[in-house]
């Protein structure tokens, strides 16, 4: 069982969002999903793979969308398939580090890892001990400056049953060994803002405007993801 005292600030020096803000949330998120999505084609991905790990309690169903503007964009795009996201439990973890090493093997290099929400600290986890085989990371409202405040923490604690002791919270907030891109909105109703930003000279940190549960389908995000992953490739 993991220790999730360091996670959740007990200070008030990190402000939670407002409840209010998660009932907006979900409501976009409905407006969100009866929404159509135009999809313009390029040719910026080069056929490169980006693997897209989903936020909390949520799956590759979730990601879809995004995935399918990436795959339009020329990337070849593939979800973690492992079901429902509930968070690092030992079995997500071992086998994340199993799904980056057959992507890029059949990558024949190193790949991106796109990380939404809880996805993304998961992403950054897995750029410490994966750096051979990851060549960027793209966080989407992830808060890995923890501690953190979330409407999301009475969940999250009902998990953390679930969850390794192994995995080294302090760190996802370090320099990751590989470029990164994180994506932020002061709008977010799930996970205070500032906790998604990185010091990092080697991060690039961009706000965008909106909710957290619609950012896959933000289209200032997906713009400026394929600009982030582009350079890369």
């Amino acid at each position: 069982m993991a220790d999730l005292s360091s996670i959740f600030d007990r200070t008030g020096a990190v402000r939670r969002p407002a409840y209010g803000q998660l009932l907006y949330e979900f409501g976009a998120l409905i407006a969100d999903r009866t929404q159509p999505h135009s999809i313009a084609r390029s040719s910026s991905g080069h056929g490169e793979i980006v693997l897209v790990l989903p936020g909390f309690l949520t799956s590759d169903l979730i990601t879809l969308p995004l995935r399918q503007f990436l795959d339009a964009q020329d990337f070849r795009s593939y979800g973690w398939g492992h079901g429902l996201n509930v968070g690092p439990t030992p079995r997500a973890l071992s086998h994340l580090r199993e799904r980056v090493r057959d992507l890029s093997d059949m990558n024949g290099g190193p790949i991106a890892v796109v990380g939404v929400s809880l996805g993304g600290l998961l992403a950054r986890d897995l750029a410490y001990d994966c750096a051979d085989r990851i060549r960027h990371v793209a966080t989407l409202a992830s808060p890995f400056r923890l501690p953190t405040a979330s409407t999301f923490e009475p969940l999250v604690r009902m998990c953390g049953p679930l969850y390794t002791d192994e995995l080294n919270w302090e760190r996802l907030a370090q320099p990751l060994p590989v470029p990164s891109t994180a994506f932020f909105t002061r709008d977010d109703g799930v996970v205070a803002w500032e906790s998604c930003l990185s010091d990092d000279p080697d991060c690039t940190n961009i706000e965008v405007g909106g909710p957290h549960m619609t950012i896959c389908g933000n289209p200032v995000v997906r713009r400026h993801l394929v600009g982030a992953l582009a350079r890369e490739s």
